[in-house]
């Protein structure tokens, strides 16, 4: 959609103004990182803790163009949605607004944008409230022990340290919780609680036995309280109990949870999720250098303001998106329960980053034509640079952009669903796009829970599968019928609108090999000069050598088929693999069993054995009909596609393979397809091929879905075929 503005006279002058402005200060030596000296700002992006009021120094937010004069021309937006903000401070001013409480597989720290109104064209988010999280609030039967005088501190403990891809929903815990071990938590008050205490523990269990209850817990408290509460089944459990205050001390209490065997239950295995704490507080509050939130009823909160220090302030936070400042004369005398956070200038947080937003389109405009389009990182698509070149010299038109730029288009935040929706407007603006290369590794931890350093250079979409459990899937990046992800799980058939290939590279090293290996391939030195394919199958089980055979005989009399089916306990079978690599074959396609970094049970081919490869005449395609073979977002793994992918010495030229555990009855609907598609569209690009092959493919059931949406084209899109 594009957008006409009419200016005003008064408008006009303030432009020529600001346009004066821009180039006098043109040799003012001081420049703000990411800002463009010869443009006007477009705000900044802030990215912040969530569940705290956040400061931010005017002077610093002078840098992105934001001034006291300018407060009521500027907007602060989370997630498109317009949040308010204050200036407080008077001899130092600062801008404070509050971050909501969120909840994300891809995030830890909200992102906002204050930018110019004119600037600022997003609609909020329709799933925004799926992100806000607030612990369930205590029962009722707390309010009647309240102490008098006394507010309800409300604190929420929780880290997300072990990822489990078969659990339902959430899919990160804290702790494992099994039979005769111990898991220890310090619990810190700064003061000690007044009247009872309320621990509440989320535990998602995940065995069962025939007794009832099969699960148990033990409480303990220092060493003076224990307390044992009972369960049964599996699933996500909610556990409840009242500890008395003279339990607790001030400063760092022990709480220990133990698994008490139960009889008839051989085992027991839970997850601690996460602690909600509830307890009495004095008001007002004496640590100054700390936040909190609590609970209280506005009748009795009434009396607690004209208390209130100076340089602190108290926000109802009970619409996180619309937290108001609390003034005694507009506190209602009623008897309404709402969430207060209480903040101090000393204890306001400062955001974790700053930087200007770049909301400028490195795309041409809608009319000019777009076939092939590379979307990562700068430092990832500057050694692409080569690859692109030469897809241009064979006649596509070719187009880049940062990843940032289509995140500061949309929220802010680094997720898959700002680049599908990039690629969706794209799309329809230039009917001509057909092929896409997402430039940049991901993973199952998007929010850094456990890793560090940039893995997560180019997010994609997780699904929960049947065997495997929550796993990554690439096709939302290509099929754009529907808005949000629905589609995935209704759909009879997927028909993408472009062919989609992942390059998982977390280094520009990574790139210029494979870019390397690319351009060797399409000057026809790599490239196969026969037309011949392959077929390997694991000894293990018939049906896998029944299945090499089958996909054998699909292809034309002109091809030349090669079969390997070695015995169970055969030996040198990964030698005889690397012999066969050496041959000149367009194809190699395995059956079997596999693993994230490997072939067949006996280990018959590894990613270790990947990156050995050499010698090689060609570098064929690889098809892996397996299970977890391209799981390539594991943070620690190299996985057995990338291997071949890296290589720089030999390997692959693309691959095609899961990330998920799916059944060989349902992979051979995609080995059908793909044989036919490959054979229909010879010396055309891989991509077509593959765009094909998923649209080739009726969604008979849920296992043949898993497969169509797991299998991935690792490569590019644009690769031409032997």
């Amino acid at each position: 959609m594009r957008y006409q503005r009419y200016f005003t006279i008064g408008q006009r002058y303030c432009l020529f103004v600001m346009i004066f402005l821009l180039f006098g200060c043109a040799f003012y030596p001081f420049k703000p990182s990411g800002l463009d000296k010869e443009t006007s700002p477009q705000g900044v992006k802030i990215t912040a803790a969530a569940d705290v009021m956040v400061a931010i120094p005017l002077k610093q937010l002078e840098a992105y163009g934001f001034t006291t004069a300018d407060q009521e021309s500027w907007l602060l937006s989370f997630r498109g949605k317009s949040i308010p903000y204050w200036l407080v401070g008077e001899d130092s001013q600062q801008l404070v607004f509050y971050s909501p409480p969120t909840r994300s597989s891809y995030w830890k720290e909200n992102v906002f944008l204050l930018q110019p109104k004119l600037s600022f064209q997003l609609s909020p988010d329709v799933e925004l409230s799926t992100f806000l999280w607030n612990p369930e609030p205590p029962p009722q039967s707390i309010w009647e022990k309240q102490p008098e005088n006394l507010i309800l501190v409300y604190v929420s403990l929780e880290q997300n340290l072990l990822y489990q891809s078969l659990a339902e929903g959430d899919h990160w815990f804290w702790h494992k919780l099994i039979n005769r071990q111990e898991q220890e938590i310090p619990v810190k008050f700064d003061s000690p609680p007044l009247g009872e205490v309320l621990l509440r523990f989320s535990i998602y269990s995940v065995t069962e036995a025939p007794g009832n209850p099969d699960h148990s817990l033990q409480i303990t408290v220092n060493t003076g309280y224990a307390e044992t509460t009972f369960w049964d089944g599996k699933g996500y459990q909610t556990v409840e109990i009242f500890v008395p205050s003279e339990v607790f001390r001030q400063g760092e209490n022990r709480l220990t949870l133990s698994i008490p065997d139960l009889e008839g239950v051989l085992a027991q295995v839970s997850f601690l999720d996460r602690i909600d704490l509830y307890f009495w507080h004095m008001f007002p509050i004496q640590d100054q250098s700390s936040q909190l939130r609590f609970l209280a009823i506005d009748r009795t909160f009434l009396q607690f303001l004209k208390d209130l220090p100076q340089g602190s302030w108290i926000w109802d936070i009970n619409d996180p998106l619309n937290p108001q400042r609390v003034k005694t004369q507009e506190l209602m005398n009623s008897d309404d329960l709402r969430r207060y956070l209480y903040a101090s200038k000393d204890s306001f947080q400062a955001p974790s980053d700053l930087r200007s937003i770049d909301a400028k389109s490195a795309l041409v405009q809608p009319e000019t034509e777009i076939e092939y389009l590379a979307i990562g990182p700068e430092e990832l698509l500057n050694p692409l640079k080569p690859l692109l070149d030469l897809r241009r010299e064979q006649g596509l038109k070719v187009e880049t952009i940062e990843v940032e730029k289509i995140y500061d288009q949309s929220y802010g935040f680094a997720e898959p669903h700002a680049i599908r929706a990039y690629l969706t407007q794209k799309a329809q603006e230039h009917p001509s796009l057909r092929y896409v290369l997402l430039v940049g590794d991901a993973t199952y931890d998007p929010a850094y829970n456990i890793t560090k350093g940039e893995i997560n250079r180019l997010p994609t979409f997780f699904i929960d599968t049947i065997f495997g459990g929550q796993t990554s899937t690439e096709l939302p990046f290509s099929v754009f019928d529907q808005s949000d992800l629905s589609f995935l799980e209704s759909a009879t058939s997927f028909q993408p609108t472009i062919a989609v290939g992942r390059l998982p590279a977390t280094s520009p090293q990574q790139v210029r090999q494979w870019v390397s290996k690319v351009i060797t391939y399409e000057q026809d030195k790599m490239k196969p000069q026969s037309e011949a394919i392959l077929a390997i199958a694991d000894p293990y089980e018939d049906y896998f050598s029944r299945d090499a055979t089958a996909f054998t005989e699909l292809w034309n009399t002109t091809t030349r088929k090669a079969l390997f089916l070695p015995s169970t306990g055969e030996v040198d079978l990964t030698q005889k693999l690397h012999n066969y690599f050496q041959q000149d074959f367009q194809i190699i396609a395995y059956f079997g069993h596999g693993a994230i970094d490997l072939w067949g049970k006996d280990e018959i081919f590894t990613a270790q054995e990947a990156q050995r490869l050499s010698g090689q005449v060609s570098y064929p395609i690889v098809l892996s009909f397996t299970c977890l073979s391209g799981y390539y977002i594991h943070p620690e793994v190299l996985s057995l596609t990338e291997a071949l992918l890296w290589n720089p010495r030999g390997g692959a030229i693309l691959v095609i393979a899961p990330t998920s555990l799916t059944l060989a009855e349902d992979q051979n609907f995609l080995w059908k397809a793909f044989v036919e598609s490959y054979q229909r569209h010879e010396k055309e690009r891989i991509g077509d091929v593959w765009r094909d092959v998923i649209a080739r493919i009726h969604l008979k059931n849920e296992g043949v879905r898993d497969v169509v949406l797991t299998y991935t084209l690792f490569g590019d899109p644009a690769m031409t075929l032997p």
